[in-house]
């Protein structure tokens, strides 16, 4: 993927997930392409959306390819089932996501429960996870009527 400001939807999972990409993919270094890191930006939710992110990470993109991603059940992705938001789903969409669209490896950048889903992911999928940033996340339950279990339970 490369671009300056490259918005699309893919399938993923069943769901039609919407996302942004900003800045390339590969740039020329003398007569080679180097890639640069990739960033995929996870906002909290869910109803949440990638807006939270811009426009300080559109900064990012001179260094960076940097992917905006609306989660499933937020901002213009597909709502899905709601009994299909969980922490798994979530990870496992992350992890789909950059099938489709050919990330090999990237960077999670996850912001509250952005940031759950990016830890899961990383559990779940340590090969496509390059690095992981974190702001504000709950590493624990995060609400009385969920099984205290479920996010340890996202491990292979």
């Amino acid at each position: 993927m490369s671009g300056e400001d490259v918005r699309v939807r893919v399938v993923v999972n069943g769901v039609g997930l919407y996302f942004n990409v900003e800045g390339a993919g590969l740039v020329a270094e003398g007569e080679v392409m180097r890639e640069r890191p990739v960033l995929v930006l996870l906002h909290g939710g869910p109803g949440g959306d990638h807006s939270l992110f811009k426009p300080e990470f559109a900064a990012m993109s001179d260094v960076a390819q940097v992917v905006y991603l609306d989660q499933r059940g937020s901002g213009r992705s597909d709502r899905g089932d709601p009994s299909t938001w969980t922490w798994q789903r979530w990870a496992d969409d992350v992890a789909e996501f950059c099938a489709v669209v050919g990330l090999r490896r990237a960077v999670l950048v996850g912001t509250a429960s952005g940031g759950l889903v990016g830890m899961v992911c990383a559990a779940r999928f340590p090969e496509l996870v390059a690095g992981l940033v974190l702001d504000s996340t709950l590493g624990a339950r995060t609400s009385l009527a969920e099984r205290p279990g479920r996010v340890r339970a996202a491990r292979r």
